[in-house]
């Protein structure tokens, strides 16, 4: 059954364009000499921890951190979006690994940031890659949400727990409006589904209408 928030802005978000040719060995550079700790991670479904759609892999330097996310099943023509949900202070999450819910208490420093959009083909394969440089704000959705007090960026690069995560922005409009659904969280949403935090319950909470969204695929790096 489809659930539908009817907030503007899930709940993860207040308390807290291009498909690239060789995406991974861009990602996995991590912005510096390839040098750095390189971490891989099952890609799920947000409602299923057991049925894996392919990997992500996360590199981490003093610079930043990079990030490939490989996966399946996306819906074809459809406009989504790669973040990073950052935990500078994982020590501080109520559970381990962190959640969206810590993103609550502020002695977590969490930040929630773009990493890169473009349309799904027919296949329903993608790999998404984007890159974070250490103190960036400018991709926070804070600032997009009005709140650019609450964006911090990743901030510890070494220890940051980081969540992938896969939002869609439903079918892939045209000009103006494609561009905001690849480069921003409410591109394209009137309504978000699945529950309040805006993630998707199941399968029938994958975007299918114009103007629907839902983050539903994730991958956690410790």
């Amino acid at each position: 059954m489809r659930h539908q928030s009817k907030t503007r802005i899930p709940i993860f978000a207040v308390l807290g364009t291009l498909t690239i040719a060789g995406a991974g060995s861009l990602a996995l550079d991590a912005q510096g000499n390839g040098a750095g700790e390189r971490t891989t991670s099952p890609v799920y479904w947000t409602w299923d921890s057991a049925t894996v759609l392919g990997e992500s892999a996360v590199v981490r330097n003093e610079n930043g951190v990079s990030g490939v996310f490989q996966t399946s099943n996306l819906p074809a023509g459809g406009a989504v979006t790669l973040w990073f949900g950052v935990f500078n202070n994982p020590a501080a999450c109520a559970t381990h690994p962190c959640t969206p819910a810590d993103a609550d208490n502020p002695a977590v420093q969490a930040d929630f940031l773009w990493g890169g959009g473009h349309v799904v083909g027919a296949s329903g394969k993608g790999t998404f890659a984007g890159y974070l440089p250490v103190g960036d704000v400018s991709g926070s959705a804070f600032i997009e949400f009005g709140i650019p007090q609450a964006a911090v960026g990743l901030l510890d690069p070494w220890n940051a727990e980081i969540i992938l995560l896969l939002h869609s922005h439903g079918p892939a409009l045209t000009g103006q409006t494609l561009k905001y659904q690849l480069t921003s969280f409410l591109g394209g949403c009137d309504v978000f589904l699945g529950g309040a935090d805006g993630f998707a319950d199941g399968p029938g909470d994958i975007p299918t209408d114009v103007g629907q969204c839902a983050t539903f695929q994730t991958s956690t790096h410790q």
